[in-house]
């Protein structure tokens, strides 16, 4: 019975240390948005460059993490649980962040090579409504995959 609470203790804090480190970047990636889009007055300036750079390297980053970290440890958590319905759920949700993934990767794609700047307010505006959506996704996800076995994991 020990091992057995050892176990959920540690898939728990196992997917609350990876959680807290995604949320971390979320946060980060919400303040160079910020930044960038406060910046946009000098197209040609080596810090808009540098900055956008940063951005979209830290968006690649926070996707990245969320596809091959985040979700993989969500889905592993429900089926222990043998949670049926959170995976179903989990799956519709995750759909849903596909057509975001899209465009954060057309996005990473136009921007890295940062040889055309000319559409980076009006892309910048498209993504973060983008991303605005994404969060509340990836947040319902958290909330059926993993809040839902908080009891389970006591």
């Amino acid at each position: 019975m020990l091992e057995h609470c050892r176990t959920h203790q540690e898939l728990w804090g196992g997917v609350n240390r990876t959680l807290d480190g995604w949320f971390e970047a979320r946060k980060q990636l919400l303040v160079e948005y910020s930044a960038l889009c406060q910046r946009l007055d000098d197209m040609e300036s080596p810090a808009l460059k540098a900055r956008l750079r940063r951005f979209c390297q830290s968006l690649m980053d926070y996707v990245s993490t969320g596809h091959f970290e985040v979700y993989e440890q969500l889905e592993t958590e429900s089926k222990r649980y043998q949670d049926k319905e959170a995976l179903l759920l989990g799956s519709r949700l995750y759909k849903q962040l596909q057509n975001c993934t899209e465009v954060v990767l057309d996005f990473d794609q136009r921007y890295t090579q940062l040889d055309n700047l000319d559409s980076l307010a009006r892309d910048l505006s498209k993504l973060g409504l983008c991303l605005e959506k994404r969060f509340f996704v990836e947040d319902s996800m958290v909330s059926v995959m993993h809040d839902a076995h908080r009891e389970q994991a006591a």
